[in-house]
């Protein structure tokens, strides 16, 4: 109510300003003046609502109390204007299994406090982790015999190969000197 009423005894004073004015200086002058009295014209009607409100307190009757002003995120901007959204950081696998489970264990175990759940839910994930770090090792275990028969695998063909391209070339050789002599016989 006070910033329409501002408005309009703003309006009204710079409907009242005279043509006098020439300079920057006399304008900021009189703007200053009659910001002064449409302050003063404001303060002294919101005494007089005050001054009708006292029976009220007398009388031992609350005013209704404002509804508290909510907080209003101020969203950040790049240079172009644009708003930036902030992107959530994923959830780790504790949180994710926390999210999951945490109803189903309330539905098993009705009557629990919250940090009962808690304490429940964070056992069944230790449970889990040791469970899953024990597969984990025997799959990295099997992984590593994997790894060991394909290297023992590739050695066995490099050194096939090796023996092959020995002969290659010892056949070669027997073949070049069969010629030497041939040509030697002629």
């Amino acid at each position: 109510m006070s910033t329409s009423v501002l408005s309009a005894l703003i309006m009204k004073a710079f409907d009242d300003m005279p043509n006098t004015l020439n300079t920057k200086k006399e304008i900021d002058e009189f703007y200053k003046k009659a910001m002064k009295e449409c302050n003063d014209k404001i303060k002294e009607e919101k005494k007089g609502t005050k001054e009708g409100a006292a029976p009220r307190k007398a009388l031992g009757v609350k005013a209704a109390k404002a509804a508290p002003k909510k907080r209003v995120k101020k969203a950040e901007v790049d240079a172009d204007g644009n708003e930036i959204e902030k992107v959530k950081k994923p959830l780790n696998a504790y949180q994710q299994y926390m999210r999951d489970n945490r109803q189903t264990v309330k539905d098993e175990n009705p009557g629990l406090s919250n940090e009962d759940y808690f304490r429940l839910l964070a056992s069944n994930w230790k449970k889990l982790k040791e469970n899953k770090d024990e597969d984990d090792k025997e799959e990295d275990y099997k992984k590593e015999e994997d790894d060991k028969k394909e290297e023992d695998k590739k050695e066995e063909e490099k050194k096939e190969e090796e023996k092959t391209e020995i002969t290659v070339v010892k056949d070669d050789k027997k073949e070049k000197k069969e010629k030497k002599d041939k040509k030697e016989k002629v």
